[in-house]
């Protein structure tokens, strides 16, 4: 399905967009779904508040038609939007590694969705480190780059299995440099 720049089938067509004559997919990977809940803590508590004063308003035999319908506009102008928001960026991101190439997928909304094609001659490094004192199996990854995307790095949060990905990241850039596709200094 496809709605506006939201397209549910985006991983595969990004794939085949990306993928060139040769060139495989060797890591597929999304965000932990903490990310998603995290996100939408703040919405939670709203949540808590709203129904608070619904339940003050009929403890005190308020008119109740006219407040909870301020509640529930609230909570559509508040906390709806946030959740949807929360849950198109978490469920339809992703990373994609390739033998030549890493491609980070970040749809925003249904609005925006960026692609940020990294080619492998542009990594200068990787480091991945624990989220959360490494209580939950995520964490973050850092791609140091040479050159592209504004030089410095790219971190990406929430990542399952932070150790594993940016170890295969490492394995395919080591791979790639020793094709002998290195850039000319």
């Amino acid at each position: 399905m496809r709605f506006f720049a939201l397209d549910t089938r985006a991983t595969e067509k990004i794939c085949k967009r990306y993928c060139t004559q040769g060139e495989t997919e060797v890591l597929l990977t999304r965000y932990h779904w903490l990310s998603f809940l995290l996100r939408t803590f703040r919405e939670f508590l709203i949540n808590i508040v709203l129904l608070g004063m619904v339940l003050i308003a009929w403890m005190y035999e308020w008119p109740l038609l006219e407040i909870i319908g301020s509640a529930v506009a609230l909570w559509v102008i508040f906390v709806l939007f946030r959740v949807l928001k929360a849950f198109i960026d978490w469920r339809y991101d992703f990373i994609l590694v390739t033998t030549d190439k890493i491609v980070l997928v970040d749809q925003t909304s249904i609005f925006s969705r960026q692609e940020k094609p990294i080619h492998l001659e542009n990594v200068g490094g990787i480091a991945a480190a624990t989220q959360f004192w490494d209580i939950f199996p995520f964490g973050k990854i850092t791609i140091h780059l040479k050159e592209g995307l504004g030089g410095d790095a790219v971190t990406i949060l929430f990542v399952p299995h932070a150790q594993e990905v940016a170890a295969t990241i490492v394995d395919v850039v080591t791979k790639y440099q020793r094709k002998g596709h290195t850039t000319q200094e």
